[in-house]
């Protein structure tokens, strides 16, 4: 079994497909772990969406979303009717055209985000959307988890962990003592028991979708290109 994890689709559903066939996932026993920012900025979301849920229903408790902060700001629109000139300026109305192109409201995204954990924890490694402070996810403010971006400029030395939010040229690992370190596609690394790996690679911004696959006590890195339209 395979642990898969995505982070910052932003409406690119092609390439998101694409990527989990190129990482070879098997939805009858991988875990997909997808690390928040579904949606906006990128021409598909409602694509996404409909490909999210599908793959939610068929692996069931393999298939874990955590919440990013533009999920954050979907919900905070529909649920709350707040935020909604930020959500825009942020890539929202990408998001709204795409749902009314198919006849969809929003309102159906929202049923799907809002019982989405802020972090995901196993054995391996811990999951975020954009920053950690403690190593124990469960002390860090929800902003921090959401929106923080420190620990791309090495300020989290804590247990391993993989997050997005923070575009990057190529994925890093930040290592415990803030080193920067640049990793290469489809070379298998060890395991590291500490560390920060920013797996955010732009592709919404025409560069790359990343995922991480964790075999045992070893990972790979595989990448899709943003797509012609």
């Amino acid at each position: 079994m395979k642990t898969i994890v995505v982070a910052d689709i932003h409406g690119c559903s092609r390439e998101f497909s694409a990527l989990l066939r190129k990482a070879g996932m098997d939805r009858e026993e991988d875990r997909l772990i997808v690390l928040g920012d579904l949606f906006d900025r990128g021409t598909s979301s409602y694509e996404v969406f409909r490909f999210v849920r599908k793959l939610s229903e068929e692996m069931k408790d393999r298939f874990v979303l955590v919440r990013g902060n533009h999920d954050q700001f979907l919900l905070d629109y529909v649920d709350k009717r707040i935020g909604a000139q930020l959500w825009a300026l942020n890539g929202g109305l990408k998001t709204i055209e795409s749902f009314k192109k198919h006849g969809e409201g929003i309102e159906e995204a929202a049923d799907l985000l809002r019982e989405t954990p802020l972090y995901y924890e196993c054995k391996d490694f811990i999951g975020v959307h954009a920053g950690l402070v403690s190593e124990h996810p469960e002390e860090n403010d929800p902003e921090v988890l959401l929106w923080d971006r420190s620990v791309t400029y090495g300020s989290y030395s804590g247990r391993f962990a993989v997050g997005g939010h923070t575009p990057m040229k190529a994925p890093f690992w930040f290592m415990p003592d803030g080193t920067p370190a640049e990793l290469d596609y489809e070379v298998e690394y060890s395991l590291p028991d500490r560390g920060f790996l920013c797996i955010d690679t732009g592709c919404v911004f025409g560069r790359h979708l990343t995922a991480f696959v964790l075999e045992g006590e070893k990972y790979h890195l595989v990448s899709m290109k943003k797509l012609a339209y």
